[in-house]
């Protein structure tokens, strides 16, 4: 058995320190080994041992370096020396001529390339003349320069150099592959590493699309033209069921017993190869190369076959995870155009409370700069959509359609919050959907006007034929008025009764123009104290004694709104009628400032009166026109003032304060008027 004494250092610098202990391990299968230390060597006595190798580990390329190896031989020099290095230092060594052992061994190298080099020197040390048993009279090796022993140098330092070769060609393609996610580029790299490997005269590699069912050339180097465009193969052609079946490399020796070998050797004589290497994936046979013969003629060896399959494995699955990014990929953009494209706004965080996606429309209904939400605290978000998303995250509390309103309730929206958990069930982070119902409220006020336009001309065909009856009546004591004129009782009652019904006539008629349609209007600033004794008076016009019943308190320091006057003075007089009644309840009338959104204050007028006896059910429905069709007794007064007050820019609601039906009147004051006026000036 041979004799190996491996020198080293208590501290190596080449890396991990897993590299000497794979050489010592790869060195014990084959020899005998004695592991010293290079700074005790020196003085170290191993009797009468014949040392065949030794091994010294060269951590730099120094002086002490130099000096040990001297001595080394100095001690032995029937031995053969070997430095284990990193390629930079053996590099390093041959340019300089620092070093110059018998042989190297790369501690950067794979366990097969560094089992390939040693087993290099040991063919060599075993068939030296001292190892075969030839007459040597002071034992020592052949001398590297006679003929004999250069002819096995010669073939050591090939396998050596094969292995360094077979090295940089795995570097250049793992490099390739990092550094690209094209399919074709890793494919290419891959052929470029063979050919380097190898020396082969010619290859052909058939590849299957992932899509495709059957292989198709993808990349050749000195195939026909023809046979390059014409070739393919399909999964029950002989070579590729042969692959697929026996799952490793097809030689000479395979093909031999194989019992399909003359169908498969006119597939290889095709592709112009004597050796194919299956490319597997996942175990699915994704393609296949075909390699021809050496530039020197020699054989593959199995060694070769080894390391051709080990990097065809790679490749194979080099290949598909650049698929598998090219999909991940298209899906990431597939997810971000239905993200970007969807009307509803989506934020989502992370564990670590992030923005994640903010899609635009998200970043348009809350007023954010996409870019510069993203990747942000979700304090970025307008309160409270941050705390929201908060407590779902931690507390899983989720919300569904709230709706509520943001960013000091300029913007009304709808919200709902879900975990997001991975398929494992484990929390990945939290979402927020957001609607902006803008539109969806416009949409909603149109529809109940066009639904409240229908209703009206329904009333109006309906009260066009009940004022038919009464319209008669008049028009019978106006003829009957040159004959009976000088009648006292007779002017009597036209005093008191048609004239009575004259005005309540004409006060019904303009309800229903007021209904169906606005009358036209011009708006002047005027004062609500004036508008709301114009009010009083037309009441007094229909019911002298109303006077008495309603109690007007307003502030004469209120701002002036801008309005047609006779407009709101009409609508204000059908509340206050309704709210008189028959029964001539009190009805009071004040008016103050109220706060508002950003900072403004709508003026406010208050029409408040007795519900007691009202024929009502809600307050609401009495702006309600479908409602008011149903019921007859229900008097018309509301819901034409809340009419006549939109078409001034105004507002009418309706409630109750525990016995009593209040209308609110809500105008804007002229400076708020001015100031949206200038604001939208500036905007243009």
């Amino acid at each position: 058995m041979i004799t190996a004494v491996l020198i080293t250092g208590r501290a190596t610098a080449l890396g991990p320190k897993d590299a000497i202990d794979r050489l010592r391990d790869i060195l014990r299968k084959s020899a005998a080994v004695v592991e010293l230390d290079s700074e005790v060597f020196p003085g170290t006595t191993l009797g009468s041992m014949v040392v065949d190798m030794i091994v010294l580990e060269a951590q730099h390329l120094t002086h002490q370096t130099v000096e040990l190896l001297d001595q080394v031989r100095t001690m032995y020099p029937e031995s053969t020396t070997v430095c284990a290095a990193s390629e930079e230092v053996a590099e390093r060594a041959r340019v300089e001529g620092a070093l110059s052992p018998d042989f190297w061994v790369l501690l950067s190298a794979s366990d097969l390339q560094m089992r390939t080099q040693v087993e290099a020197i040991m063919a060599y040390l075993n068939a030296s003349p001292r190892r075969c048993g030839a007459p040597s009279a002071n034992h020592l090796a052949p001398s590297l320069s006679s003929p004999a022993g250069t002819a096995l140098a010669a073939v050591a330092q090939g396998s050596v150099h094969s292995m360094q070769r077979t090295e940089s060609a795995l570097y250049r393609m793992v490099g390739r592959v990092t550094g690209s996610c094209d399919t074709e580029d890793l494919l290419g790299a891959y052929c470029d590493a063979v050919h380097e490997m190898t020396q082969c005269v010619n290859y052909c590699l058939l590849w299957q699309d992932a899509n495709a069912r059957e292989f198709r050339i993808a990349r050749s180097e000195g195939m026909p033209p023809v046979v390059e465009e014409m070739c393919h193969m399909s999964l029950t052609d002989p070579l590729p069921t042969w692959l697929l079946r026996n799952r490793g490399v097809l030689t000479r020796d395979a093909l031999a017993q194989a019992p399909e070998g003359t169908a498969i050797q006119r597939d290889l004589d095709m592709l112009g190869g004597v050796v194919a290497i299956p490319l597997f994936s996942q175990s699915v046979l994704r393609g296949f190369l075909a390699v021809g013969p050496k530039v020197l003629g020699t054989p593959y060896q199995p060694s070769e076959a080894e390391a051709l399959f080990v990097l065809s494995a790679n490749a194979a699955a080099g290949a598909r995870q650049t698929e598998l990014h090219r999909e991940l990929e298209a899906r990431n953009n597939y997810i971000d155009q239905v993200l970007w494209t969807m009307e509803s706004g989506i934020v989502t965080i992370n564990l670590e409370a992030k923005v994640c996606v903010c899609n635009p429309n998200a970043a348009r209904v809350l007023r954010l700069k996409q870019e510069g939400a993203i990747g942000r605290d979700l304090r970025v978000l307008p309160s409270p959509l941050g705390d929201y998303l908060y407590s779902c995250l931690t507390y899983g509390e989720e919300r569904n359609h709230e709706e509520l309103a943001v960013l000091g309730g300029q913007v009304l929206i709808r919200v709902s919050t879900r975990r997001l958990l991975a398929p494992q069930g484990a929390l990945m982070g939290a979402m927020l959907l957001v609607e902006d119902t803008a539109a969806e409220r416009a949409l909603a006020r149109e529809r109940r006007k066009a639904e409240r336009n229908e209703v009206i001309g329904q009333m109006v065909a309906r009260f066009a034929h009940e004022l038919k009856n009464p319209l008669a009546t008049i028009h019978t004591f106006a003829e009957l008025l040159p004959t009976r004129m000088d009648d006292p009782e007779f002017q009597h009652f036209w005093s008191q009764q048609v004239m009575h019904d004259v005005h309540r006539l004409d006060d019904l008629v303009a309800k229903l123009v007021s209904l169906s349609e606005p009358p036209p209007s011009r708006r002047q600033t005027v004062n609500l104290v004036d508008v709301v004794r114009m009010a009083v008076d037309r009441v007094v016009l229909l019911d002298p004694e109303a006077t008495q019943h309603i109690i007007t308190s307003i502030d004469g320091g209120l701002p002036s709104v801008q309005v047609d006057a006779d407009v709101m003075a009409t609508a204000l007089s059908h509340l206050l009628r309704y709210g008189l009644g028959r029964e001539r309840r009190a009805v009071v009338v004040d008016a103050r400032l109220q706060d508002g959104p950003k900072g403004e204050q709508p003026v406010a007028i208050y029409v408040r009166a007795d519900g007691r006896g009202a024929p009502t059910g809600e307050p609401l429905r009495l702006l309600d026109p479908s409602y008011v069709l149903d019921h007859p007794d229900i008097d018309l007064g509301p819901s034409a003032s809340q009419r006549l007050i939109e078409s001034q820019g105004g507002a009418l609601e309706a409630y109750c304060e525990a016995e009593d039906i209040v209308f609110r009147v809500s105008l804007i004051p002229v400076h708020e008027l001015d100031d949206e006026r200038a604001e939208v000036d500036r905007r243009r």
